[in-house]
């Protein structure tokens, strides 16, 4: 019998969903949002604050092959009434082919960096994109791609057909997205992470 997801993994879900859609927003609006958007090459990176100026979110995206996006997402969303706030960071994969909808132990995913050896983390599924839900293995695979040249992502679908994308690096722009992604998700997430 499949366990149901706890609260904090449902939140952490919706919130990539939210993210995504805010990301979208805020490139087209940055100032309504109360959000600074930069570009490093040819990543897109916004860090929203909130009404006390504090970062509330941090977004990278990153264009792949046939229409394939890279997402990095890092957030404390405020819930409503005594709820404390939730807090996530992800990596994602978006594309156009459906996927389907994996369990909370998520898809067996497999992901290259620079053609090297195979790597295979469990990524939760929603609809048109894959993610990494656990902090210590988004840090670690942010960290890899600090270093990459390029970045294969193998996703499949409902019926474990797999869709290979690729993504190019700049190493120098991604390193910065990079750095510049964890110092921000430092503050976001209040951690005290070398």
């Amino acid at each position: 019998m499949l366990k149901k997801p706890s609260f904090h993994t449902r939140s952490r879900i919706a919130g990539l969903a939210a993210g995504l859609m805010s990301l979208a927003a805020l490139l087209a609006v940055p100032s309504k949002a109360g959000a600074v958007a930069n570009r490093f090459g040819s990543w897109d990176y916004v860090l929203r604050h909130d009404a006390d100026g504090q970062p509330q979110a941090a977004f990278a995206r990153l264009y792949g092959e046939g229409g394939s996006l890279l997402w990095l997402t890092c957030q404390r969303q405020v819930t409503d009434g005594d709820l404390p706030a939730v807090s996530f960071i992800t990596a994602a994969v978006l594309q156009k082919q459906y996927l389907g909808r994996s369990d909370s132990r998520g898809r067996s995913t497999v992901y290259w960096f620079d053609g090297g050896s195979p790597e295979v983390g469990h990524w939760i599924y929603r609809d048109r994109h894959g993610q990494i839900p656990e902090p210590d293995q988004v840090h670690a695979f942010v960290d890899r791609l600090a270093e990459a040249q390029n970045l294969t992502v193998e996703l499949s679908n409902y019926r474990y057909e797999t869709r290979k994308l690729q993504f190019q690096l700049d190493p120098g722009d991604t390193r910065n997205v990079a750095d510049r992604f964890k110092q921000d998700c430092r503050s976001i997430l209040r951690e005290n992470r070398n």
